[in-house]
């Protein structure tokens, strides 16, 4: 069954993809990369568009040069939903992501991506400090 890597191009995630290209590879399963694009003014999104394709290309690359199957996923919405959906259409066995030291009050405030995926996930969640 598929792995699915939440992925935004940030050091937190940069681990995370490289424990997904292991976990792929000792697996020999299907990776996909899903990032997400949640702005709602039409300029701002198409600049983030632009910036999500290049980091989540680059990040493809990445795997496939390691020996990797992959896919890449561009969603719309916030992260954690946008991760929990593709790993639902792919039916992933597990979904990696990784985690951003955030301050209480940020965790509050905001969330956690990581948080939000672990408590609505339908299958095995890993989180790479």
């Amino acid at each position: 069954m598929p792995v699915v890597l939440g992925y935004d191009g940030k050091l937190h995630t940069a681990k995370a993809l490289d424990y997904a290209i292991k976990h792929a590879l000792a697996y020999n399963t299907l990776l996909y990369i899903v990032s997400s694009v949640a702005t709602k003014d039409l300029v701002e999104k198409d600049d983030d568009i632009r910036n999500v394709k290049d980091y989540v290309e680059a990040a493809r690359q990445r795997a496939a040069d390691a020996g990797a199957e992959v896919r890449s996923l561009i969603e719309a919405g916030p992260p954690a939903d946008a991760i929990i959906a593709a790993a639902r259409r792919v039916d992933a066995d597990v979904i990696i992501v990784g985690r951003f030291d955030k301050t209480a009050l940020d965790r509050m405030m905001i969330g956690s991506v990581s948080e939000k995926v672990i408590r609505s996930a339908h299958c095995t969640v890993i989180v790479v400090q």
